[in-house]
């Protein structure tokens, strides 16, 4: 029986595809024991946030109490930290904590590294849009007015976060203003808005900017081993509902492996990965982010007959030694986060 942990978030998609392999059991870090997911785990853990330092103590206790084998980092901003600590678990508890190298994880996390580096290399220039940095307001109103007095639409984002935590369209004052009176500004900002604030704020989280890309969004599911990309699901995003949620249909078209292959040889990326583009008005591919991790999008390549967590499985266990690429087959349309559902309240008799 093998024991899998997964770690400090919502992960039913990987629950989903961990369910189809036989003789698992799936241990699950959350931090609240009110967490939907829990009732698809065998056992389930709140945990201490993942920055204090009870942390790691409670993390190596629960990995021998229930005699863990494979550990999945599933959340963003925690991955470092367990890419830091992941020779000392191996240490402690023979426990494989499944993550890129901690140079990697840094830099695709954090987009403005992510950015640099990959513009830097000749290899990977081409899929770098413009973009500009801020650590102030002073600054972002800077970078937002270079754009604007261009006429490029532009939007920016925290150089590091979870999905499209802190995302902001930033878009002419009227037409704010008309979407403000529509009820329909979330998420947006205009620069009058932005010019109101006092400049000598520093931001919370340095920010990205970069112009607004109007072509086909593309997210592309990786499994990677030694440096190679052994399985991969290229999605059509169809239309987004938000950060986690998306109706898509896996794809063939291999341009965006080539691109894919470029930034993992230059990134060093290892095990899972989702990267994501988005095409210029010209239908030009560029980047937009980068998920080193197991993503919530990874069981569409199990519903697709390629399980990217199920050949991983098989390879650190010894049972697959075949490294020969797979692509899963274009045509399979579904929505993510299809597993939740509206739940009356209480007294609602509908």
């Amino acid at each position: 029986m093998l024991t899998v942990l997964l770690t400090d978030g919502e992960f039913t998609g990987m629950i989903r595809s961990l369910r189809e392999i036989p003789e698992i059991r799936i241990v699950g870090i959350c931090f609240s024991e009110n967490a939907a997911h829990t009732a698809m785990l065998d056992s389930s853990y709140v945990a201490p946030a993942w920055d204090s330092p009870e942390y790691l103590p409670f993390l190596l206790d629960i990995i021998k109490k229930e005699h863990v084998d494979i550990v999945f980092p599933v959340v963003t901003n925690s991955l470092p930290y367990m890419a830091s600590v992941a020779g000392e678990i191996h240490e402690k508890t023979g426990a494989l904590v499944v993550t890129s190298p901690f140079t990697a994880i840094s830099k695709a996390n954090d987009k403005a590294a992510l950015f640099s580096a990959l513009k830097s290399n000749l290899e990977t220039s081409e899929y770098i849009t413009e973009y500009k940095t801020a650590s102030s307001v002073s600054e972002l109103c800077s970078a937002v007015h270079s754009f604007q007095e261009r006429n490029v639409h532009c939007i920016t984002k925290p150089v590091t976060g979870e999905n499209k935590e802190g995302f902001l369209d930033i878009i002419s004052d009227s037409e704010w203003t008309d979407r403000f009176l529509a009820g329909e500004a979330s998420g947006t900002s205009c620069p009058a808005q932005l010019e109101a604030l006092d400049k000598s704020l520093v931001l919370p989280t340095p920010r990205l900017i970069m112009p607004y890309l109007p072509g086909q969004e593309w997210d592309v599911d990786l499994l990677i081993t030694d440096g190679s990309i052994i399985s991969a699901t290229i999605r059509k995003n169809h239309y987004m509902f938000g950060g986690l949620s998306a109706c898509t249909e896996t794809a063939d078209d291999m341009w965006l492996l080539t691109a894919c292959r470029s930034i993992v040889r230059v990134l060093g990326l290892e095990y899972l990965a989702c990267i994501s583009f988005k095409e210029d008005a010209d239908g030009k591919l560029k980047l937009l982010e980068i998920n080193p991790r197991a993503m919530g999008s990874i069981h569409v390549s199990s519903l697709g007959g390629n399980s990217l967590v199920k050949r991983l499985i098989d390879i650190l266990t010894g049972k697959d030694s075949d490294h020969s690429l797979r692509i899963t087959a274009p045509g399979l349309k579904t929505s993510l986060y299809y597993d939740i559902i509206p739940l009356p309240l209480k007294g609602d008799k509908k």
